[in-house]
């Protein structure tokens, strides 16, 4: 009877965490996706403003439907179409060609996202991207 409190104290304070490990090392939990694309680390020049930058190289056959899908996308963004540019860059050490790079307003690359020559990929590829800017955009005052 004396152990009672005693038990349900340990039991309240002990079961929470057991319970929280459990569900965490079975895998029963899967944790909020926060970005589509793929994290990245570099510099570009600083702009004042966020960037979409698309690396091209000589033979470009993704660069006509990537070009429309940038100008769709700054349509999209209504009215933070003016936080942001979009800009083409040729292939460097830091820019691999293929890709859409999203930068910030200080020149730190955040993002980038792949470009194919299909349609169907990059109609996806555009979603997510947008998706992705539009959080930055709400969740910074910079640009």
């Amino acid at each position: 009877m004396k152990h009672k409190p005693v038990l349900a104290l340990v039991a309240v304070f002990l079961l929470p965490p057991l319970l929280a490990w459990l569900v965490l090392a079975k895998g029963w939990f899967t944790p909020g996706v926060a970005g589509h694309g793929e994290w990245v680390n570099g510099n570009i020049s600083a702009a004042g403003q966020w960037r979409l930058v698309l690396v091209t190289d000589d033979p470009c056959d993704y660069c006509a439907p990537a070009k429309s899908l940038l100008h769709n996308l700054d349509l999209a963004l209504g009215r933070n179409e003016g936080r942001v540019m979009v800009t083409e860059q040729p292939a460097s050490e830091q820019l691999e060609a293929g890709f859409v790079y999203i930068a910030d307003p200080p020149g730190l690359l955040v993002m980038r996202y792949p470009m194919d020559k299909s349609a169907e990929q990059n109609r996806h590829t555009g979603k997510v991207l947008l998706e992705d800017l539009r959080r930055l955009l709400k969740y910074s005052r910079a640009g």
